[in-house]
């Protein structure tokens, strides 16, 4: 387990400020509409694990908490691991899933509302060429 010091520890609490409440949210959502993975149709069970952040929360704290930055997708509890994928296919795997062009899509949306930097890297995963 990461030790943080004092002041770092204060700091981390402040960037993770609304992560409870806008989870806590999101497993509602999945648990009372019945919501299924945007990948592969299986129906969630309502656990953190099924919420993923389309940018990550870690670089792209602007959009951290924002409702447009999520996906519904199994999650540790799947055989699909459709969120574990998500999160660690190379570029050219993870524009073959079927949920890519949705993505792309939020992304667009997105990129106006993101205060941090842009890097190439970003911008080759989401827009397909």
């Amino acid at each position: 387990m990461k030790r943080y010091s004092k002041k770092g520890l204060e700091r981390r609490k402040e960037e993770r400020k609304g992560y409870g409440e806008f989870f806590e949210k999101h497993v509602g959502i999945i648990k009372n509409t019945s919501a299924c993975c945007a990948e592969c149709g299986a129906r969630l069970k309502g656990h953190v694990s099924e919420i993923a952040h389309i940018l990550p929360k870690g670089y792209f704290k602007s959009v951290a908490t924002n409702d447009e930055n999520v996906v519904y997708m199994c999650g540790m509890y799947s055989t699909s691991q459709c969120h574990t994928n998500f999160d660690n296919f190379p570029i050219d795997k993870f524009q073959e899933m079927l949920v890519f062009s949705q993505i792309s899509h939020i992304f667009a949306e997105l990129e106006e509302k993101i205060t941090e930097k842009i890097n190439y890297k970003v911008y080759d995963k989401y827009i397909k060429e």
